[in-house]
């Protein structure tokens, strides 16, 4: 982006004319300038992304897919903005923006979910049902399974007293 230019409206002269000594239209021309390359190059990465859509997961297609949508409609917006279009018909678009954009969002939160939830650990729990589960009266058997060798037997302490 363009953030200062020179005060000499001579040097703007041919490409602006009587808009030379109108900074802020110049620096805002030069913006959009600037702005529309970003759009070109990102677009072109796009279309050389799209060569490997078949090699995509589902995931990366449907991020791909909503991301191109947003792109798309925000693109078709801007473009009718500058025309002047009316209300009804940026409305229209609008809402087409915060669909997709919300479809976006629940995208990642699925993504979320599947990624950041907390996994169980099938050994661990095993060894604690196991564990909850030691039966006093069969130690032998327990102890040859794999059972809790040192576990006080509280049943017995509890009929001595």
């Amino acid at each position: 982006m363009v953030d200062k230019i020179d005060p000499d409206p001579e040097e703007y002269a041919a490409e602006y004319g009587v808009l030379k000594g109108d900074l802020v239209f110049i620096r805002n021309n030069k913006n959009l300038v600037s702005t529309i390359e970003e759009i070109q190059q990102t677009l072109a990465n796009v279309n050389r992304e799209y060569e490997n859509y078949a090699n995509l997961t589902l995931e990366e297609k449907v991020r791909f897919d909503s991301l191109c949508a947003f792109c798309v409609n925000a693109l078709f917006w801007m473009h009718e903005k500058l025309l002047g279009r009316p209300n009804t018909v940026m409305d229209d678009i609008k809402s087409d923006l915060d669909r997709v954009r919300e479809a976006m969002k629940r995208l990642q939160r699925v993504h979320d979910n599947l990624t950041k939830r907390p996994h169980l650990d099938k050994p661990a729990a095993k060894r604690f049902i196991k564990a909850g589960l030691y039966d006093a009266n069969n130690t032998t058997n327990d102890q040859v399974d794999g059972g809790p060798p040192n576990k006080k037997n509280r049943n017995k302490d509890a009929e001595a007293k």
